[in-house]
């Protein structure tokens, strides 16, 4: 049975879905008065950047007791989520761009476990001594604790939507680029 969680973390679940997801997607689709300006609010939006907040595991236990009692709401919030192994998926320039921004001790810290795409995708698009000299890193690093690497990862991606924000970087790889 997927429901194999602790009955505190699905008690906490529930309210969070009765408190949060479930008066976000029928209430908040409406509008909100904001520097006297009326601005549309998404339920599902809003639900995301709450699971974005949390620590990965968290999110992932709560993102599969979602799925089981609403499939196709958890279809919606998966959709407008954004996770660190997704940077594997943008483009070079827009990696180029943010690899330049993050301080070397963070990204250091944030590649530590990363294996794969999202690693390579790092690596290819540093100088090959910037490359050379992370990989060394990687190697000889000591151990970490994991509430550290993901907050890490965490100042990454928020540093990767506040350079999107800015338009500075395209976060969404959709293969359409128009120059």
């Amino acid at each position: 049975m997927l429901w194999n969680l602790t009955a505190g973390f699905k008690s906490k679940f529930i309210m969070f879905r009765s408190i949060f997801i479930m008066p976000f997607n029928k209430q908040l689709k409406g509008h909100i008065r904001i520097s006297a300006a009326m601005v549309a609010i998404d339920g599902i939006q809003i639900a995301a950047a709450i699971f974005n907040c949390f620590p990965q595991k968290q999110g992932k236990e709560m993102m599969t007791a979602l799925q089981v009692q609403d499939l196709p709401l958890a279809e919606k919030i998966q959709s407008q989520l954004f996770v660190f192994d997704d940077l594997a998926g943008v483009d070079d320039r827009s990696m180029q761009t943010l690899i330049a921004k993050i301080p070397r001790e963070s990204l250091n810290l944030a590649l530590r476990g990363i294996t794969g795409a999202c690693q390579q995708k790092f690596f290819t698009n540093m100088s090959a001594n910037a490359a050379a000299m992370l990989k060394e890193a990687l190697d000889n690093a000591p151990p970490k604790a994991l509430s550290e690497i993901e907050k890490a990862r965490k100042a990454i991606i928020d540093l990767a939507r506040k350079l999107e924000s800015e338009q500075q970087i395209i976060l969404t790889n959709d293969g359409l680029y128009i120059e």
